[in-house]
């Protein structure tokens, strides 16, 4: 918001609203405006759709599988090579400490020796169906 309100020569105020009537009632709840937000936004096609439908005003016909926009697939376009143990063991020892998920990397690194086997198992198998 700071590129936003610089354009507007800083004449914008950075801070959100904290609170919002929702049917009715005062919600503070960050996470309750957030939702009520997405329910909005998402259910606007919908709603468009239906009162278009219920006004007959414009026939809107269905809509097919994404599949129909795409070309016709091209068989060996691509060509992935199993891996192996120590494949997997370079890219883990490659992993940047601090950038994690669940399992902190320190603890993937020290175990790459043993979970690079299961894993390249996994891949080959996964890249193989």
């Amino acid at each position: 918001s700071s590129g936003i309100n610089a354009e507007y020569g800083g004449k914008l105020n950075a801070k959100c609203k904290d609170d919002f009537v929702i049917d009715g009632q005062r919600v503070t709840c960050r996470r309750i405006i957030a939702d009520k937000f997405c329910q909005y936004f998402t259910s606007l096609a919908s709603n468009l759709n239906e009162q278009v439908l219920a006004n007959n005003d414009i026939p809107i016909l269905p809509i097919g599988s994404f599949e129909q926009f795409m070309s016709k697939s091209v068989e060996g376009s691509i060509y992935l090579e199993d891996t192996d143990p120590n494949e997997i063991v370079e890219v883990i020892q490659d992993f940047k400490n601090g950038k994690a998920s669940d399992i902190p990397i320190v603890v993937i690194k020290r175990t790459a020796k043993l979970i690079s086997r299961p894993l390249a198992r996994l891949y080959n198998s996964c890249m193989q169906n």
